[in-house]
């Protein structure tokens, strides 16, 4: 191992990888992956029932471009037209890379790559290689990265960025209880959203997310406040979307008596009810524009929750009073077409999906015996660290990409993260191979933990994610949050003071929650901003003295910035409008290679 390289890559998901192998083809060598577990992170860890990647339409016949599918991402809101347009036009050069280093996406005999709906977007752009596509896209980038000879420094924690001038010039990372100083010409985090900041998450448990690694060095955040939120099981982290709902199945909470309550015909009839829990399968997010449609039964879990009782989904029998010929339209049609008519949910399932049931089957669970504890938990952050078309933030020389960077606005249609995994990526590389100015700075050495009897870095985690979950998810209480914010900000200002752990096996802990602690503060300061002017939007719902703070549509046209204490709104850039002109384009290329 070397302590010095051009290109550090924080992160060993399908961005991480995807950044060295562009790094690579453009002819940048120098470079080094260094990761807390190789195999961590959501990436390799995380999926639902068809893990979605965003692209241009190949298939159908209504017709396709950069710019239409750059003008759908746009229209969610708070997203600037260049990153929209450049996500698009990336799409499909990154996706038939993917096809070309082996990932399954499905096709037909002529070649074909077939398409389907996802959520908030109405087009067939969507694909998928199944409920484990960005797993697939790890391990096909992986093995490209391991082929090219790529140096992967497995077991080191990033703990701080070294910053001088606003320049990024290298990482600290722990590493067997030391701290390891190494130096780069450019650094890039592909490390996913903060996932921690949330107990309720259908994050995987090994990812934490290192956006305060961002925070700290003094770059700016994007629409931080944007996330997504879902039913999902929490025994086993899950998104309990697609297939999952659309067999219907039962759902009830247990409270400390023990005593089984299927509490949503509580609120509607019950053909109402079940054909809003059908229409969960297309619309899994959470949408405040939709609480009287599909995001009802997320609101009623999250009460059920409140009350203190356990919420559950059963596929061993049908809900109370089921009955089939009083379903939408929608429902029966799907259903019949789709050959799912079984007598109960766990029938419908396996006709539907039975991998869905293999899946859980795989982590020890019996959907045929035992039912699945659920709860609304986060799934992805719309914003994070504000990058500009080339993935780099506001300290030079440091980039962003895939869900550690904060594109997607209000509104992202399901499987963009996926998307710019590839495209940040290839920005990224793109960019820095051309050259950078880089900065040699003096590393530090960091204060060490305070020993005592206990870890209580998890404990606090624990404690305070819990509280996020609580007042800063899709019920957002802004007397809660400002309240949690001083106490956060206080913990954070006596923090090598007030943290302790056992022993120096446990640093890790230590500085990741430190670090998930600054996303906290964060995530509140840009929440309570957003409320007081944007109000209830996108996949949370607002409240001040109880009362509901409406959306002010108005502000889809702004980002919020947040950069360090402060916070603002900034307007959108348009999508670029220029005309294209191929011998323009043609002799600039020309230009560049002399």
């Amino acid at each position: 191992m070397k302590n010095r390289y051009d290109v550090i890559i924080i992160g060993s998901g399908a961005a991480g990888f995807a950044a060295a192998d562009r790094l690579f083809e453009y002819g940048v060598r120098d470079i080094c992956i260094v990761t807390e577990n190789v195999l961590y992170g959501t990436s390799r860890n995380a999926g639902s029932d068809k893990q979605t990647y965003y692209k241009l339409d190949l298939c159908s016949d209504g017709g396709d471009s950069a710019l239409k599918m750059a003008r759908d991402l746009f229209s969610g809101g708070s997203m600037n037209g260049t990153d929209a347009l450049a996500l698009s036009s990336d799409s499909i050069r990154c996706f038939m890379h993917l096809v070309e280093l082996g990932v399954p996406f499905p096709k037909d005999a002529y070649g074909r790559y077939a398409g389907y709906k996802t959520d908030h977007d109405n087009t067939m752009r969507a694909t998928s290689a199944g409920p484990l596509t960005s797993k697939y896209m790890t391990e096909r980038l992986q093995r490209k990265v391991i082929s090219d000879g790529t140096e992967i420094l497995d077991g080191y924690t990033a703990v701080k960025l070294l910053v001088e001038n606003n320049i990024c010039g290298g990482v600290i990372c722990l590493h067997g209880g030391k701290q390891i100083i190494l130096k780069a010409g450019a650094v890039i985090l592909c490390t996913g959203a903060p996932a921690a900041v949330y107990s309720r998450s259908v994050y995987p448990e090994n990812q934490c997310g290192a956006t305060g690694l961002a925070i700290e060095a003094g770059a700016q955040l994007s629409n931080f406040q944007e996330w997504q939120y879902g039913i999902a099981s929490v025994k086993f982290r899950w998104n309990l979307s697609g297939s999952y709902q659309q067999v219907i199945p039962r759902y009830f909470s247990v409270g400390t008596d023990g005593k089984e309550t299927e509490f949503l015909t509580e609120y509607g009839s019950a053909d109402e009810m079940y054909s809003l829990v059908f229409l969960k399968g297309y619309q899994w997010p959470f949408d405040s524009q939709k609480t009287e449609g599909s995001s009802l039964i997320d609101i009623l879990v999250f009460r059920e929750l409140e009350k203190g009782r356990r919420v559950f989904i059963d596929y061993r029998k049908n809900p109370c009073d089921y009955c089939f010929e009083k379903l939408s339209d929608e429902a029966k049609e799907y259903l019949i077409n789709a050959g799912g008519t079984g007598e109960t949910p766990i029938e419908r399932l396996y006709e539907l999906n039975p991998k869905a049931i293999e899946l859980y089957r795989s982590h020890s669970i019996d959907l045929y015996n035992e039912p699945l504890e659920i709860g609304v938990c986060a799934q992805h952050n719309n914003g994070g660290i504000r990058t500009d078309i080339n993935s780099e933030t506001a300290v030079k020389n440091l980039f962003a990409c895939g869900e550690a960077a904060g594109k997607f606005g209000v509104y992202r249609p399901g499987g963009c993260a996926l998307n710019d995994t590839q495209s940040g990526a290839l920005r990224a590389a793109e960019y820095i191979s051309k050259g950078i100015k880089s900065a040699d700075i003096e590393g530090e050495v960091l204060p060490l933990p305070l020993f005592g009897s206990e870890n209580n870095a998890c404990e606090m985690l624990k404690k305070y994610s819990s509280l996020m979950s609580d007042c800063a998810g899709i019920y957002r209480d802004t007397e809660k949050i400002q309240a949690l914010l001083q106490v956060l900000t206080e913990l954070d200002e006596n923090y090598f003071n007030t943290v302790t752990v056992k022993n120096e096996n446990e640093y890790g802990d230590f500085y990741s929650f430190r670090l998930t602690l600054k996303s906290m503060e964060a995530l509140c300061r840009t929440v309570l901003f957003s409320a007081s002017h944007a109000g209830s939007r996108g996949g949370c719902i607002c409240f001040e003295g109880g009362e509901k703070i409406p959306e002010n549509t108005e502000y889809r046209k702004y980002i919020t910035v947040t950069e360090n204490d402060r916070v603002y709104f900034e307007k959108v850039k348009e999508i670029p409008d220029e005309k294209i002109a191929f011998e323009k384009l043609l002799k600039n290329m020309r230009e560049e290679e002399r």
